[in-house]
């Protein structure tokens, strides 16, 4: 399966991170900001584009939001998960990388899906998971089980002034992270809906620390 994508190839590494994009946002969005958080270059990075192109062409998503009512069309969210699990295992077996070497991440709805990846039944043992400012994958049409952490690092970020997760889902996700036997980095901060320099640096001092 493929996607649109932009790359960061580092030569010769044995590490891949993916990042997937927010709704509206595009496969460029969390990757400018990998020369910040991987400054050492020890990872190829792979930004795929959602499936689902804006009206007016410019950005994607993962699923349909109405942006005046913020009613999701979350049927779209299985179809959109199973693609990218393909996308990710063909993109690391052409790499000659064992997904215990890979790092999925994603902001907003990329978020729900780096959760989702780690999560669905017989789900790879990827190496981390990098989860920005989302909840939980929706219960209603997928059940995601958290509990095989064993270890294993995890990253969340999310701003305390975000109207679209709100205050709830921020705590559903460091429960279910915690109960769940992950290594769990959680950070709060003063911003809404979005990413600031200080996340990134966070990100950074996380990143350095996985494999």
């Amino acid at each position: 399966m493929t996607f649109t994508q932009y790359r960061i190839d580092r030569g010769g590494v044995d590490r891949l991170l993916f990042l997937m994009h927010g709704y509206t946002a595009e496969q460029h969005h969390l990757a400018s900001y990998v020369p910040l958080v991987d400054p050492d270059e020890r990872f190829t990075a792979i930004a795929p584009r959602g499936p689902f192109d804006m009206p007016d062409g410019d950005g994607a998503g993962w699923w349909h939001i109405d942006l005046e009512t913020f009613e999701q069309d979350t049927s779209q969210f299985v179809p959109s998960l199973e693609r990218l699990e393909e996308f990710v295992a063909a993109e690391a077996d052409a790499a000659g990388v064992p997904l215990e070497r890979c790092i999925v991440g994603g902001f907003s709805q990329g978020g729900y899906l780096a959760l989702a990846l780690a999560g669905k039944a017989d789900a790879p043992r990827y190496a981390g998971v990098w989860a920005i400012c989302c909840g939980l994958p929706p219960s209603d049409v997928i059940d995601v089980d958290l509990s095989t952490g064993d270890g294993r690092p995890v990253l969340y970020q999310w701003g305390t002034k975000d109207g679209f997760i709100g205050p709830d889902q921020p705590k559903e996700v460091i429960a279910a992270l915690e109960s769940g036997g992950w290594d769990l980095r959680h950070h709060a901060y003063d911003m809404a809906h979005s990413q600031t320099i200080e996340m990134m640096v966070d990100a950074r001092d996380w990143l350095a620390g996985v494999l």
